[in-house]
C-alpha cells in the first residue's frame, strides 16, 4: 500500500509523540498498559457508499496519570469494501466480487480517557476524547490502483491523504487479574478534512465517520515496587562513629508521615487523617462513596443512594428524626415525634390534621374542629358565633359557604348533647321595622332548619327575629349592609 504522509501530518505525529513522553515523565510514577484489540469498523456519512462492516486489529499503549485518567496512544490498520448490494450504510459478509471501491487506512490516536469508578473496582466504565491522524487511500479492487479524483485547484490527484481526525469513545472494563484486563470499546472518528485536498463535490460526496467497536485485552505494567518495610536494628555508637554512618541509617528508615502504613516514597497521598483506611498507594479507602473514608466512617455502609445527604460521621441525615433517611423521606420536615409510615409522612388515624404521636385524642370524630393537640376545640362555644351571609335583599336563604360551617358546627352539637342555642337573626334598615322583624325570624328559622337536618334536636334552639337592630356597620353602604344582615348564635347550658 503507498502511503504519503504530509508536513501537517507528520508535525502531528510528532507533538502526539513528544505529548506523551511529556506526560509519562510527569505521571511515571503511575502504572502502563499495553493492549492488543480486534473489533469491527465502518465507514459512513457519504452519498453514494455503502462500507460494510470489516475486521481491523491494532495495539495500544496506556499511561495512567491518576487513579481516574489514562493517556491513551492507539495503532490500528483496516480495510474496507464498498457493498454494492448493501440496503443501509451497515452490512456483514459481503461478496468482495460485487465491490467497487476499496478502502485501505492506518489510525494513529491519542485520547485522554476519564474512568468513573475506583481505580480497584472489578467493573469500570470510561469515556474518553482525543484525536489522530488517518492515513487511507481509496483503491479499484480490481487491479488494486488508486482511484483518481479533481483536488481543489482543479487537477487530477490520487484519492488519499493523510487526515486529521477527531475522536470521542466509551469502554467498559473487567479486571481479569491485578495484571490483565478486558475492555469492551465503542467510538466514533470524525474526519476533519485536515490534511485532505479535494474539489468540494468530492468532499460533500465522501465518508467523514469511522463508527467502530473493539475487544481489547490488556496488559498492566510499570508503577510502584512494592517493597517490604523492614524495621531498623538498633546501632551501637561507638566512640569513633562519623556523621556519614548516621546518615546512612537515618536514609534507610521508611518515613511514613500519617501512619497509615503507606511509607511517604510509595504514598500518593501522604497527609490522611489518623485512623483512615487506604489503598495499596496510601489514598483513602471510601467503601460506600459518601465522602467519609473508611475508618472514620461510623456507617460504613450507607446506601449509595444518599450520595452527599450524609452528615460528618458517614451516616445519613434524617432531619426530622423519625427513622427515614432523608435520602428517601417523601416528607423530611415533620414533627418531632410524629408517627410516619415508610415514606416518611405522618399518620393521622382520625384525619384531624394533627399526626399520631402527637395527637392527645387520636381516635377523635371524624370532622369535627380540633385543638393543636388534636382534641375537640370547645372554645368556639364560648363566645356568639357571627355567620355572615350573603343575603340577597328580601332572601333568608343560607349561602354554600356558611351552610360547610353550620354543618361543622352541627358535628360538634351532636357531641355535646347538653349545650343550648339562642338563634338571633337581624336585616339592614330597608323596609319597613315589621317587614323587617319577620324576614330576620325566618333567617333564624332557616338557619335551625339545617341544624335540625345534621341531627341537633329542635329542642335545644331558641329563635329571635331581631330585625334592624343592634347595626354592627352603617347602613350608608351597601358593605355596611351586608354585615348588618347576619346571624349570632349564642350558646348556654
Amino acid at each position: 500500500m503507498r502511503i504519503s504522509i504530509s508536513n501537517s501530518g507528520f508535525t502531528f505525529i510528532a507533538a502526539l509523540i513528544l505529548l506523551t513522553f511529556i506526560v509519562s515523565q510527569e505521571a511515571r510514577s503511575q502504572s502502563q498498559t499495553l493492549s492488543a484489540s480486534g473489533g469491527l469498523v465502518n465507514l459512513s456519512g457519504g452519498q453514494s457508499t455503502k462500507f460494510a462492516l470489516q475486521p481491523s486489529f491494532g495495539f495500544g499503549l496506556g499511561q495512567r496519570l491518576s487513579d481516574n485518567w489514562l493517556l491513551y496512544l492507539g495503532f490500528s490498520k483496516q480495510t474496507l469494501y464498498n457493498d454494492t448490494t448493501a440496503t443501509s450504510s451497515f452490512a456483514l459478509g459481503q461478496n468482495k466480487g460485487d465491490a467497487t471501491l476499496k478502502w485501505k487506512a492506518t489510525r494513529l490516536s491519542l485520547s485522554f480517557d476519564r474512568f468513573f469508578g475506583h481505580a480497584e473496582n472489578k467493573f469500570n466504565f470510561s469515556a474518553g476524547l482525543g484525536g489522530g491522524l488517518m492515513v487511507w487511500e481509496l483503491l479499484d479492487p480490481a487491479g488494486d490502483t488508486l482511484i483518481t479524483v479533481t483536488s481543489s485547484k482543479n487537477q487530477p490527484t490520487d484519492y488519499s491523504a493523510s487526515e486529521i481526525f477527531l475522536t470521542l469513545q466509551t469502554g467498559l472494563h473487567f479486571s481479569l487479574s491485578p495484571k490483565f484486563s478486558l475492555t469492551f470499546a465503542t467510538g466514533v472518528d470524525y474526519l476533519t478534512g485536515a490534511g485532505a485536498d479535494f474539489a468540494e463535490p468530492i468532499k460533500s460526496d465522501r465518508d467523514s465517520w469511522q463508527l467502530g467497536s473493539s475487544l481489547s485485552l490488556k496488559f498492566g505494567f510499570g508503577g510502584h515496587t512494592d517493597v517490604s518495610w523492614q524495621p531498623v536494628q538498633p546501632m551501637a555508637l561507638t566512640s569513633d562513629y562519623s556523621g556519614a554512618s548516621v546518615s546512612r541509617v537515618m536514609s534507610s528508615v521508611s518515613v511514613d508521615s500519617d501512619l497509615d502504613g503507606v511509607p511517604d516514597d510509595r504514598d500518593d497521598c501522604p497527609l490522611n487523617e489518623p485512623g483512615v483506611k487506604v489503598d495499596k498507594n496510601g489514598c483513602p479507602l471510601d467503601t460506600d462513596f459518601d465522602g467519609v473514608p473508611d475508618g472514620l466512617d461510623h456507617c460504613p455502609n450507607t446506601d449509595r443512594d444518599a450520595g452527599n445527604l450524609v452528615d460528618v460521621y458517614g451516616c445519613a441525615i434524617d432531619s426530622d428524626f423519625d427513622g427515614v433517611p432523608d435520602f428517601v423521606d417523601n416528607c423530611p420536615h415533620n414533627r418531632i415525634g410524629a408517627k410516619v409510615n415508610s415514606q416518611g409522612c405522618p399518620i393521622d388515624t382520625d384525619k384531624d390534621g394533627v399526626p399520631d404521636g402527637l395527637d392527645d385524642c387520636p381516635y377523635t370524630l371524624g370532622g369535627v374542629e380540633v385543638d393543636r393537640n388534636g382534641c375537640i376545640d370547645l372554645s368556639i362555644i364560648d363566645k356568639p358565633l357571627v355567620l355572615n351571609i350573603n343575603y340577597l335583599p328580601g332572601s333568608f336563604e343560607v349561602d354554600p359557604h356558611n351552610i360547610k360551617k353550620l354543618k361543622r358546627l352541627a358535628r360538634l352539637l351532636n357531641f355535646i348533647e347538653d349545650v343550648r342555642m339562642e338563634i338571633n337573626g337581624y336585616t339592614d334598615n330597608i323596609g319597613t321595622s315589621l317587614a323587617n322583624r319577620k324576614l330576620s325570624l325566618r333567617r333564624a328559622g332557616r338557619v335551625k332548619e339545617y341544624l335540625v337536618s345534621y341531627g341537633v334536636d329542635s329542642a335545644r334552639f331558641k329563635l329571635f327575629g331581631q330585625g334592624e337592630t343592634n347595626f354592627v356597620a352603617s347602613n350608608n353602604t351597601s358593605e355596611g349592609r351586608n354585615k348588618n344582615r347576619r346571624i349570632e348564635i349564642v350558646f348556654y347550658k
